[in-house]
């Protein structure tokens, strides 16, 4: 089974949403979400690269900051004493798994060990940083979330399948 990569998509994050991704600023929720919203939609990918270059473009046209005496120097003596990382190669996704989705969920997919939250809908945590957090959502076709509150934003991302609601229908790549 491979997950399908739709050409385009209908649901698409806002431009704040997408300009936070771009410059960096997005918490690491956000940022997981756009990011993989991006492995579906090129429209999206070209956007975050334009507002990417326009920010560079932005920083260049920035006077110089002086910096502090000596401060070169600390910078470079901290480097001599780091170790080069090497980041292990990346085994390539059995079921299209988007890359960036993979360490979060150690693998693939079809390998995540689900958790039941009721008959019809199970679930993976995939971290919680304070009052940010981030988990993957599965249902049955048909499946209802119920009535549930939040503190902060939801987004939903679809991954496969999809959902529909009082919002729109939603296709692999959409974002809620």
């Amino acid at each position: 089974m491979s997950l399908h990569h739709p050409p385009s998509v209908s649901h698409h994050p806002s431009e704040e949403l997408l300009l936070a991704y771009a410059g960096g600023v997005a918490d690491e929720a956000a940022s997981l979400i756009v990011a993989v919203h991006l492995v579906y939609c090129a429209a999206c990918r070209r956007q975050s690269r334009e507002m990417e270059a326009l920010g560079g473009s932005l920083l260049q046209e920035l006077a110089p900051a002086p910096m502090a005496k000596g401060a070169l120097d600390a910078a470079l003596r901290k480097l001599d004493g780091i170790e080069p990382f090497e980041r292990p190669a990346r085994a390539v996704s059995k079921d299209g798994t988007p890359s960036v989705l993979r360490p979060y969920i150690g693998g693939d997919l079809r390998d995540v060990r689900w958790r039941q939250v009721g008959p019809h809908l199970s679930h993976v945590p995939l971290f919680r940083r304070g009052r940010v957090a981030a988990r993957l959502l599965r249902g049955v076709p048909g499946a209802q979330t119920g009535a549930h509150r939040h503190g902060g934003l939801e987004y939903t991302l679809v991954l496969k399948g999809g959902f529909s609601d009082e919002t729109g229908s939603y296709a692999p790549g959409d974002l809620q």
